[in-house]
Order: structure tokens, then sequence, then C-alpha cells
């Protein structure tokens, strides 16, 4: 690099990122063309198809209006002549034969000819003469029934003539009595194909594959079409095409896009014929009506295009050049983040925003180094104190087994104490105190020692109730069963509550920590039911399978509101807690739900192991 190179590039290393990137926006205003281009196409689509719309709308109009005049012409024509026809001369076919003859209307107008009927619907009179039609009738259509209800003139829908067996359209008027009543219809006949009435919309054309129809909303019929197969064809059912309804029911003449019957889809316009009460209908393909604005819009998008490629082409490069540093401060930091290479500070290439950057992460880098040693350090501390803990942990576990164990020896030979000494005791002092009784004969002798028997009795229950607290004797001697059905009877009878004591006796017991541990959660389970429960039934269930011994203990009583189980045993005071600790013990598991609403229950499972199982 020679020396002028040199001052120059130091200069742009010298730049800020924020400058850069300024300059590289600057060239991004290029991508502006593709607002432009939307905005042209958005304004030439509507332009150039409001333009086409109007020339669409002023065929229709034009159409409409062209077709009114000829219709109006011949109902012209015809109010005339009905108006020669005085009332006195409807009854005389002849004269009224004389007076077409005297008109002379032009076959143009009528090319097959006038006919006059009578109040029937019979022809009665017509000219030219047509061998075959005099003394035909068209008392049941709709365009005879119309014009003898009042109407002051009418325009039927294409019919098939008798004679001629082509598409025929009927004009006309009433005939008149001396009272105003129509007494009969004068009316002309002209062939739908001819020119001059609506035969000039054959040869009409819109656009390559657009139409013209001429639609009858009373009879929901195509009267004539540019296209022939739509010549006297019924229009779709209501709701097929909602865009036609509109035109139909509510007289719409605005454009609208929709698909025809046909499955083309085009928009059209409308315009309704004053004389008749047809609509005149305009369509074009949407494709081709489109076609040259979608044209234009792709030149523009073409070149919009080309454009943004150029220019998103040399951003590239400068990109590439201007964030060569960050890209590869990135590879570092991946490979450190990623354990390829050791976590260290980066090189700063020049005195930018980029370097500001990777000087930012080498001082969090280093900050990590010096938390990594902290952290290794805290961890190996922590580590010590977490095995100590467990340490202490499985001391306490092992001195809280030998506490329990010796509780229950400690409870057993206090409740054979109690049961065996002190109740035999208490039942000797009761025998003595009979036989008392039958060597005083004083009143008040008597009273007192009935009273003191009493009071042997009553301590005598109660030393035998200590015991069975402390440690119930058909434990030993009877099973699980047998003590849990005692207990709970005994507890049942002395707090009033409905006992339901559901459980399978078996010969085969469990191994005597676990039934020591079951029978002390059942015991632990009714005091708090006692205590806090205010409860009427109580619910206790133990069921045995293969591998383990299921007990439930329920009551309907008040509860109380937890998150979860663990956490109910952890808070809900010594009771679950001693519990749950006499379960671990024996390699149970223990779960209690509880609500407000609907009482506790209290779930253990006893893991059995059949090598202690004894019979």
């Amino acid at each position: 690099m020679n020396a002028a190179a040199r001052p120059a590039s130091a200069a742009g290393r010298q730049l800020s990122l924020t400058t850069r990137l300024v300059l590289m926006v600057f060239a991004l205003l290029v991508a502006g063309i593709w607002g432009l281009a939307a905005r042209v196409a958005a304004v030439a689509q509507v332009d150039l198809g409001n333009a086409l719309m109007q020339s669409m709308a002023a065929t229709v109009r034009y159409v409409a209006a062209d077709l009114d005049s000829n219709l109006q012409l011949r109902i012209d024509v015809l109010n005339g002549i009905a108006a020669s026809i005085a009332p006195e001369v409807l009854g005389d076919p002849a004269r009224i034969l004389q007076i077409l003859e005297e008109r002379k209307v032009s076959k143009a107008l009528f090319p097959l000819g006038l006919i006059v009927t009578n109040e029937d619907g019979i022809y009665v009179a017509e000219y030219p003469s047509v061998p075959g039609r005099l003394g035909a009738s068209i008392r049941d259509t709709d365009f005879f029934r119309e014009i003898m209800a009042g109407a002051k003139q009418a325009v039927s829908t294409p019919v098939i003539g008798r004679t001629s067996k082509q598409p025929l359209i009927r004009i006309g008027v009433p005939l008149r009595d001396a009272s105003g009543a129509a007494a009969g219809v004068l009316f002309g006949a002209g062939v739908r194909s001819d020119v001059n009435l609506l035969g000039h919309l054959d040869q009409s054309k819109v656009g390559e594959n657009g139409f013209i129809s001429v639609l009858s909303p009373r009879d929901h019929m195509t009267v004539t079409s540019t296209v022939r197969d739509r010549i006297m064809r019924r229009l779709p059912a209501k709701g097929v095409n909602p865009l036609l309804d509109r035109r139909l029911e509510q007289g719409f003449e605005g454009p609208g896009v929709t698909t025809t019957s046909f499955g083309l889809e085009v928009l059209s316009v409308a315009r309704r014929m004053e004389t008749t009460g047809w609509i005149i209908v305009s369509a074009e393909p949407t494709a081709e009506f489109f076609a040259p604005i979608e044209a234009l819009k792709r030149q523009i998008y073409l070149a919009a295009l080309l454009i943004s490629l150029a220019v998103a082409a040399i951003l590239g490069l400068v990109l590439t050049r201007q964030l060569a540093p960050l890209r590869k401060a990135a590879d570092a930091m991946r490979h450190m983040s990623g354990g390829e290479e050791p976590l260290a500070p980066i090189a700063v290439v020049r005195k930018d925003e980029i370097g500001e950057l990777i000087g930012s992460f080498n001082q969090l880098a280093l900050e990590r180094i010096r938390l990594d040693a902290a952290l290794r350090e805290e961890v190996g501390a922590h580590k010590q104190a977490e095995a100590a803990l467990n340490r202490a942990l499985t001391s306490l576990q092992s001195l809280s087994e030998r506490m329990t164990r010796a509780q229950e020896e400690q409870r057993r030979k206090i409740a054979f104490e109690l049961h065996e000494q002190s109740g035999q005791e208490i039942g000797a002092l009761m025998i003595h105190l009979q036989l008392l009784e039958a060597h005083c004969g004083g009143q008040e002798a008597q009273t007192h020692l009935q009273s003191a028997r009493t009071i042997a009795r009553l301590a005598l229950e109660r030393v035998r109730t200590m015991s069975l607290d402390l440690h119930p004797s058909q434990l030993e001697a009877l099973g699980l069963y047998a003590a849990l059905h005692g207990y709970c009877t005994q507890q049942a009878e002395e707090h009033g509550w409905i006992m339901h004591f559901d459980a399978l006796q078996t010969s085969e017991r469990p191994h005597r920590d676990v039934e020591i541990a079951c029978f002390r959660v059942v015991q632990e389970a009714l005091a708090n039911v006692a205590r806090h429960a205010n409860a009427t039934q109580v619910w206790v269930s133990l069921r045995r399978s293969d591998d383990e011994l299921q007990l439930s203990v329920r009551d309907n009583g008040f509860g109380f509101d937890a998150g979860g189980t663990g956490e109910r045993i952890g808070h809900a005071g010594l009771g679950l807690s001693g519990m749950a600790e006499r379960v671990r013990q024996v390699a149970g598991r223990m779960d209690v739900r509880s609500s407000r609403d609907s009482g506790t229950e209290i779930e253990v499972r006893f893991l059995l192991d059949s090598g202690c199982s004894r019979v």
C-alpha cells in the first residue's frame, strides 16, 4: 500500500459505524422505486379501470336508450292505431281490418303484422292476413293478462311463434270500450333477430370475450344476448349470483365483479330500460379487462426488481467489507463458547463502534474469567458442605429410626406394666372393695364403697386405654387387622363417628415394623380427625397386593388448603411430619389430599418384603 492510500485507509477506520451506515442507508433510498412503482401501478389501475368502466357504462346507456327508442316508437304507433278504433267498432272485425289496412304500418316496425284480440284474447282481426292465425288465443299469456289488468302497454319476453317457429316479441296496447275499460288488445309481433328490434345486438361485441345481455326481472329470463347460447334461458336461482340478485331485485346498476353460471369471472355494469323494465348488462372477463394494467405493472415491477438487485449487490459488498472485523470477532466468540478455545480477549482492529463492542466483550471476558475462578472455589466449598450435610442427614435419619424403635419398645414395656401390673392391682382392689361391701352394713359405708368401686373401675378402664394407645396387645397376638378393627371401633364409639372399616384379613402378616408403622399412622390420623376435623363419618381401608400394603384414612370433616402434598406434609404440624417419617423408615410413600369442603384423605403404600413376612 502506498503512502497516499495509507492515510485514506486510516481515515476510513476512524469513521464511526453510524456514519458508514448512514451512507449505506442513503444508497438504500433507491429501494423507494418500489413504492413509486406500486403507486404508479395503483394509479394506472384505477384510472384505466375507471375509463374502461365508463366506456362500458356508456355502451350500456346507449344500448338501453336505443332499445327504449325502438320500442317506444312501436308503442306510439300502436297507441295511434288504437285511438282510431272507436269503442262502437270493437265488435266489427271487418271494420277493424279496414282501419288496419288504412294505416299501412311499415313492415320494418312489425314484420309479422298487427293483430287485434277481443276481451277473451281470441284473434279477431289481423293485417296482413296469415293463414290459420285468426281464431288463435293468447288468453293464457302474462302479456295479455297484464294489458287487460290495466297496463298502458306491454312487451312480452321472446316466445316461439306458432307459424314462424322463431322467437317472437309481442308489443301491445289495450283497446278500450266506452267506459274506458280494456275490451281487447292491439299488438304487433316482431322477430327477435330483426335488426330493427333486438337483432343488432347479435353483432355487438365487448372486448374479445365480453357480452351484452338483456334480462327480464319479471320473467327471470335472458331476453337476448350477444352470446346465442344464453338467449331465452332461465337466469340462475336466487343466491347463486348475489350481484345478479342485486341488479334484478334492487335495480343496482354500478360496476361489480361476479362469476357467471358458465364459470367465467367478469366485470359488469347495468342499465334499466324505461319502457319494459328490462335490464341491459354489459360484461367483460376480468382477465381481459385488467390485462393492459397487469402488463404495465409487470414492466414497472421488473424495472424495480433490477434496480433493487443492483442496490442489494452493492450494499452486500460494502457491508461485507465494513463488518468483516465483527464477523471475525463472532467466530472467535463462537469457538470460545463451544469450548474449542479458552476464553480470552479479542484483538481490536479499529476504533469504531465495532471496536467498542469488542472492547466491551474483552472486559466481560476478563470479569468472567475472574468469576469462574471464584465460582470454582465456591462450588468446591458447597460440595464439601453438601457432603457434610448429607452425612448429618444420614446420621439424623439413623438416629430417628433408632429413637422410633426405642420409643416403641419403651411404649411396649410401659403398656405391659400398665396392663399387667397396674391393671391387676386395680382389679384386686375392686375385688377387696366388693368383699368389704358385704361386711359393712351402714348406708353411708355402702355409698362410699360403691363410689370407690366406680372410681376403681374408671381407673382400670383408663389404664387399659392408655395401654392400648401405647402398644395394643392385639397387634402382637392377633395381627394388624384385629388391632386396627378394635382400635377403629373404640374410637368411633368414643367420638360418635360412623366408621366404615374395609379390610381383608389374611393369614400372611407383614413385617413387624410395617405393622407398627401402619397402626401408628391410623392412630395419628384418627387423633387429627378428633382434634381438628369435626367429622361425622370416617373411612379406613386396608388392601394388600403381591408387593405392597395400601392404607387409606378419609373423613368428611373440615380440611385445609395447601398447594401440594409435599407442602402439606412440610407445614401441617408434627402429626403429619411424624406419620411421614414413620412411613419413610419402612420405605413407604404417603400422599395427603385435603380441601376445606371435602375433608382430608391420607393414602399410604408400604412395600412388602416377602423375606421379612411371618405367619
